[in-house]
């Protein structure tokens, strides 16, 4: 499957990244995959290296839910 990135959206307040991805299934539909995870930081980033760092630890989160749902 190749799923793009629809968005990836960080709340300073609660600390809360946001990473939906999207990709259309065999049946006409569309398969939605999303992630809400604390994100903290302790550097100065910008708003393009926070939308970095928050899609790199939503593909690690998701890389391991995939393992897990694969049984390794």
């Amino acid at each position: 499957m190749a799923y793009r990135l629809a968005q990836a959206k960080y709340d300073p307040h609660t600390q809360r990244a946001y990473v939906e991805l999207r990709e259309e299934d065999s049946d006409g539909g569309e398969v939605v995959a999303v992630a809400v995870f604390s994100f903290r930081s302790t550097a100065n980033l910008t708003k393009r290296q926070i939308e970095q760092e928050i899609v790199r630890k939503a593909r690690h989160i998701f890389r391991k839910v995939g393992d897990t749902l694969s049984g390794g």
